[in-house]
């Protein structure tokens, strides 16, 4: 009887040590799992992990974070006047403040004398005409004395009063490429007459801008002669 109750003393002394060792156990597995999650979680927030965790909300509008141009603008960058003298003999006789007109919308009484009107006004408008002897065409079609006084100037005006303009722009065109045009003719850069046509070209763009609404571009376009280049300025 004293041997079982000596035992039975021994048994129960174990017994805290027993639940001690156990709760050091699961302390430590604890501890284990914690510094393995440490292990995983460590290093810098990435823009792929932080999207996943916060997703991008869609906007409220379709057109909210929009950076690029999204509405096309049409127009012309290379259009001759009469002021030009493959134009102008071709039977053009629209100067660039018509031109200006047609583009923004306004109705105009064409070279053949019927009506025209665009269905959609236009966003902005080139006059290119020929830098070379700018404003020499329409003083021949005026009939200026200064070019009918030369025998050359003259049958080319009555060439085109008497219906013929398309012959004499192919004649004028071809004198002048080949470099025979008469000097005496020649609107040069510099000239009084030259001068005063770029001046009204220019004035005529400026009449017809309006900013935000139609822009008149100043231009001319020049050829060479070799090789077939041809500029358009602007």
């Amino acid at each position: 009887m004293q041997q079982r109750t000596q035992q039975a003393r021994i048994k129960e002394a174990k017994r805290p040590l027993a639940l001690a060792a156990g709760l050091m156990s699961v302390v430590g597995l604890m501890c284990a799992s914690q510094d393995a999650q440490s292990q995983q979680d460590a290093g810098d927030l990435s823009k792929e992990k932080a999207e996943k965790v916060y997703p991008a909300r869609p906007h409220y509008s379709p057109y909210a974070g929009r950076n690029f141009p999204t509405r096309p603008y049409f127009g012309d960058t290379h259009l001759h006047t009469a002021v030009s003298m493959d134009a102008g003999a071709g039977g053009a006789r629209l100067g660039p403040r018509d031109a200006y007109r047609f583009a923004r919308g306004e109705e105009v009484t064409s070279s053949s004398g019927q009506l025209a009107k665009l269905s959609r006004p236009l966003d902005f408008l080139v006059v290119a005409d020929h830098s070379d002897n700018m404003g020499f065409f329409p003083d021949l079609f005026a009939g200026k004395p200064e070019i009918l006084a030369n025998p050359t100037g003259r049958r080319w005006y009555d060439m085109i009063q008497s219906g013929r303009g398309a012959e004499a722009a192919m004649e004028i065109i071809s004198t002048f490429s080949q470099g025979t045009f008469p000097k005496e003719l020649m609107y040069f850069p510099g000239s009084r007459p030259y001068r005063s046509a770029w001046q009204d070209m220019i004035a005529a763009a400026e009449q017809y801008n309006e900013p935000g609404r139609f822009t008149a571009f100043i231009g001319y376009e020049w050829s060479s002669n070799t090789g077939g280049i041809t500029f358009i300025g602007m």
